[in-house]
């Protein structure tokens, strides 16, 4: 009877020493599935609703001397901000032109007319109007000797106000 308990007690402690060693196999086997591998892409393409983030915004465009067409630079610049527009509605336009040549010379005063105009109509052709709309035209004195006039340098520019709500409804 003692030999058969022994025997007994054998075969269980081997099946329990069995199903161990399979339990530590299985847990060694699963290891991978848990590392840092990237799960595959999804089968189907997924939406993500994206809210529009409509905030103010304030813009300089500027221009090379005596010119009054966009550079590369300022039409990029132009398309990055229309970009962040979706979803909103613009409904101030405040265009402030900064100019070192608006003299009381009317062809130089015709130039921040033009460089405003350029700005309004690149910014009309991406679809950003609104229904006020403000220009001014301010002259910097880049020339200044006296420690009172700071010389402004780059006053080429058109400086823009921006106040954008976002678009309720359909």
């Amino acid at each position: 009877m003692e030999q058969e308990m022994s025997m007994k007690e054998t075969v269980m402690k081997r099946t329990l020493f069995a199903a161990a060693g399979l339990g530590l196999v299985g847990a060694l086997a699963a290891l991978p599935a848990v590392s840092d591998a990237p799960k595959p892409p999804p089968a189907e393409p997924v939406y993500v609703a994206r809210k529009p983030v409509c905030e103010d915004m304030k813009l300089s465009i500027y221009f090379p001397a005596y010119e009054t067409m966009l550079s590369s630079y300022s039409v990029r610049a132009l398309n990055a901000a229309t970009n962040s527009l979706d979803g909103c509605a613009v409904t101030d336009i405040d265009v402030s032109v900064v100019s070192e040549e608006a003299h009381t010379d009317a062809e130089l005063a015709q130039l921040s007319e033009a460089r405003a105009a350029a700005v309004l109509q690149a910014l009309s052709d991406r679809g950003v109007s609104a229904p006020r709309i403000e220009t001014s035209f301010r002259k910097v004195n880049a020339n200044a000797a006296s420690a009172e006039v700071p010389v402004e340098p780059m006053a080429r520019r058109v400086d823009l106000n921006l106040d954008v709500k976002p678009v309720y409804g359909l």
